[in-house]
């Protein structure tokens, strides 16, 4: 089955004024644990939300046709934990994963696109943009200041979280044959922040965190490398001065 192309930049689309009879209340509608999912860029639309006793806001809205879905899961300190993708898991049984098993995992956390609808439909959200979501596609919210330093095309692959039970995006990463590319972060970070800069700034963190912090103990480190860099320096000289003739040579037999 074929798709229309289109190449009109993402972020280039019309600007359609939204007027609201009541105040912009996002966060009203963020209650609960939300979703995770991956799916294809199927059409996008940006709006210029206008409510009554509150500023205006810009939104870009991305309708995404969703193929793996899975409820976000957090453990009891509200740290958000990964969840449980499928009810079976593969047990190793043997050397060198030469035989393996399949246990029961628990019930899995996958859930079903009419499941997400129920749980991230709002119908004051709907009424914008029900009349622009293509068919097998949902809508997700996204500020425009966050879409400011990504590139979407209609057709790329993205993986994203939702801001409780709601539309609204809490993370997007674009993807490349499965592989992440570009994403955003909440608190603060840009879009375009890879997740591999990420990773590896938390490594780089956690490194430091785990240095002993015993006083002295960096100040002896740096006395060791400028004591053993002035050892090699006077054994460097004391060569110099051999070949050209200037120190006798040391008797027979010693050594240092």
């Amino acid at each position: 089955m074929s798709r229309l192309y289109d190449d009109q930049p993402v972020r280039r689309r019309p600007l359609l004024p939204e007027p609201l009879g009541g105040r912009w209340e996002p966060e009203a509608l963020q209650g609960g644990s939300g979703a995770m999912l991956e799916g294809t860029l199927s059409s996008v639309s940006h709006h210029h939300i206008k409510p009554t006793g509150s500023c205006p806001e810009r939104y870009f809205i991305l309708y995404v046709q969703p193929t793996k879905i899975h409820k976000r899961k957090f453990d009891s300190a509200g740290v958000e934990i990964e969840p449980n993708f499928s009810e079976t898991k593969k047990v190793n049984t043997g050397y060198l994963m030469s035989s393996f098993k399949v246990e029961a995992k628990g019930q899995t956390d996958q859930i079903s696109v009419d499941e997400l609808k129920s749980l991230i439909n709002k119908p004051e959200l709907l009424r914008i943009s029900e009349k622009h979501t293509p068919d097998q596609s949902l809508a997700f919210w996204i500020p425009e200041r966050e879409m400011e330093n990504i590139e979407l095309e209609i057709g790329d692959g993205l993986r994203l979280k939702t801001r409780g039970d709601s539309p609204f995006i809490f993370s997007l990463a674009k993807m490349d044959a499965g592989t992440v590319t570009k994403c955003n972060f909440a608190g603060g970070e840009k879009m375009g922040t890879s997740w591999t800069d990420n990773i590896f700034a938390a490594k780089s963190k956690k490194e430091q965190d785990g240095k002993g912090s015993t006083p002295g103990e960096g100040a002896a480190d740096d006395e060791w490398n400028l004591s053993l860099g002035l050892h090699w320096t006077s054994l460097r000289l004391l060569c110099k001065e051999r070949q050209a003739g200037l120190v006798a040579s040391e008797p027979e037999g010693q050594q240092y």
